[in-house]
């Protein structure tokens, strides 16, 4: 685990919510599930056109919300409320994510860099490794 954890700080610095998730979180099912259902929403969710470097935000406060309950439930409870929630939850955050994006490219725009280039580079850069 801390093989992963110093690979993690190496590739993605400056992002301690993920190192919080893959600590906290690593080996549990309630992780691995809602992974998948994430996968199943949005196949692209890790990357950054969409949740992004947002990502381990948004699984950390989900994860965190009832992190009392998780082995009390069972698979397809969990399963129903990670449907449910990113039903009700992820277009808002996506939204969100984008906004402040678009928000960096602009002022990446202002400097004079190219638009084309700037997007191409961002657009399917992975920033919450699956585990």
């Amino acid at each position: 685990m801390e093989k992963i954890l110093e690979e993690l700080a190496v590739n993605f610095p400056g992002n301690e919510d993920l190192i919080q998730v893959y600590r906290d979180w690593y080996d549990t099912p309630a992780l691995k599930e809602l992974i998948n259902e994430l996968d199943r929403y949005e196949p692209d969710w890790n990357k950054e056109k969409e949740l992004g470097s947002w990502a381990a935000e948004f699984i950390l406060d989900i994860l965190q919300e009832k992190e009392e309950k998780w082995e009390e439930m069972t698979t397809e409870e969990r399963k129903k409320y990670f449907q449910d929630i990113l039903d009700e939850r992820y277009e808002d955050f996506r939204c969100s994510h984008q906004f402040a994006r678009l928000t960096n490219i602009t002022l990446r725009l202002q400097d004079g860099e190219n638009p084309e280039t700037i997007l191409a580079e961002t657009d399917e850069k992975i920033m919450f490794p699956k585990p």
